[in-house]
């Protein structure tokens, strides 16, 4: 087990964006766990106590991101977290910087993750 590399958990109520996310993360060389809702997610980071960054979509069942970061960031502060979001039937936007005021990192539309996403962990990672 390489101890340098950064472990990532995704958090998606879809499987296909968890695969997704999965596969482009681990191309760039990072450990990569999935959740499919943010309880699931709280429980894998208690267990493996080694995630170094979690991306997060806003609207799941269970508990939600919002939900998600909040609690995550009552355990460990330092915790990066990378908020994503299609708008859902609420047509969020963050414009207003909700998820940042809620302890998020960052915050990306879905449609952008494509492009943007092993970016923005590349930079995250590097401060």
């Amino acid at each position: 087990m390489d101890i340098n590399k950064k472990n990532i958990l995704v958090v998606d109520d879809s499987q296909s964006v968890r695969n997704y996310m999965k596969m482009i993360l681990e191309r760039a060389k990072y450990r990569v766990f999935v959740a499919k809702d943010g309880q699931e997610a709280i429980d894998i980071y208690r267990k493996y106590k080694c995630i170094d960054l979690v991306v997060t979509d806003i609207y799941m069942p269970r508990k939600t991101g919002g939900d998600l970061i909040m609690e995550l960031k009552k355990e460990n502060n330092n915790i990066k977290i990378i908020a994503f979001s299609d708008g859902g039937k609420y047509n969020f936007s963050n414009e207003s910087g909700e998820c940042e005021s809620i302890g998020a990192t960052y915050f990306i539309k879905k449609e952008n993750i494509n492009n943007e996403l092993v970016d923005l962990v590349n930079k995250i990672f590097s401060k």
